[in-house]
């Protein structure tokens, strides 16, 4: 259904800003009883999700001829993804795991030694990588608004919003610097450093990783990329950059970079500036469900362990995300 306004409408005095859309009020009106299924299902879709994208995933595994035969990459992908989906150790992995054995066509379940032995090595990086860019490259091509911010994940009970700033650079945490689609609440990318690396040295790194269907229009960040480094990184990709500014940035009469024209923006049309910025907490969003759903802490020990654990929970997230959307608006 399409809503037509007449010209009267657009009859302003002053500093205003409106956005008009063709809306789908079937898309907008939300069924009831469809969202009850998908609630009552979201366990069984995502187990569902987990095999259809392991199974169209090729994992690219070497056999040895000789010696013990080693376990196979697709029994230990389907084993990390429903360690996280569930949250649980390395141990109750492996006795879980005993029962949906015939659904997920395992050869043998792994113990769980090998699964914390196999998350810690290098091979495992490389496949987690390659299986999130293969969620995300499955989806069209399409612009999108991308809303760029960090985390962090580590064994503490505290999370990271729970933790001072100055606290965290001192403390053993994972920092994810994360490109997230907005409005979609899509993880498009993401970089993996120590807690004590500043937010904006990361930002041309995430944005050199966005897929390549992804169409940026527009970049949301808080005032850690303001820099006029990670303003140049995104007009680069063709994305226009608003970043929140400091409190006390000055004024430009003749701005010259793309720091200058963004404060002078902020400054003269901030009621514009508000309206737009505002949805780059979707970004804060993602990060709170996942680890509302599959849980801030992090169980490994190893530098490479501790990586790989976070990697899965991203592409895990992205898979359910998917999945239920695909159930809910089918």
């Amino acid at each position: 259904m399409i809503i037509d306004m007449r010209n009267c409408v657009f009859s302003f005095s002053g500093q205003v800003h409106l956005d008009t859309y063709a809306l789908d009020i079937e898309r907008v009106t939300v069924d009831p009883d469809r969202y009850d299924n998908l609630a009552i299902n979201s366990l069984r879709l995502s187990l569902e999700a987990i095999r259809t994208q392991v199974d169209s995933f090729a994992c690219w595994q070497r056999r040895c001829r000789l010696g013990r035969p080693s376990t196979n990459e697709r029994t230990l992908h389907v084993s990390f993804l429903v360690q996280q989906l569930l949250d649980l150790t390395f141990r109750e992995t492996e006795g879980v795991l005993a029962m949906p054995r015939s659904y997920y066509r395992l050869e043998r379940v792994p113990d769980y030694s090998t699964l914390s032995r196999k998350l810690s090595s290098r091979r495992w990086t490389t496949v987690l990588e390659r299986f999130i860019h293969h969620i995300v490259a499955a989806l069209p091509k399409r612009p999108v608004v991308v809303a760029t911010d960090a985390t962090g994940y580590s064994g503490r009970k505290n999370g990271w919003r729970e933790t001072k700033h100055m606290q965290r650079a001192l403390e053993d945490w994972v920092k994810v610097n994360a490109a997230i689609e907005v409005d979609e609440f899509l993880v498009l990318s993401y970089e993996l450093t120590k807690s004590n690396v500043h937010d904006s040295r990361e930002f041309s790194n995430v944005w050199d990783q966005l897929p390549n269907k992804v169409v940026p229009k527009r970049s949301l960040a808080d005032s850690a990329y303001f820099g006029n480094d990670c303003l140049a990184a995104a007009r680069q990709r063709g994305a226009a950059s608003l970043h929140a500014i400091k409190k006390n940035a000055r004024n430009f009469e003749r701005p010259k970079n793309f720091y200058q024209k963004l404060v002078n923006f902020a400054h003269h049309w901030p009621n514009r500036f508000a309206a737009v910025y505002t949805k780059w907490a979707h970004a804060e969003t993602v990060f709170s469900m996942i680890g509302g759903r599959f849980d801030y802490r992090i169980r490994c020990r190893s530098e490479a362990g501790r990586k790989n654990e976070i990697r899965v929970k991203l592409a895990l997230f992205d898979l359910v995300l998917l999945a239920m959307r695909k159930e809910f608006w089918c």
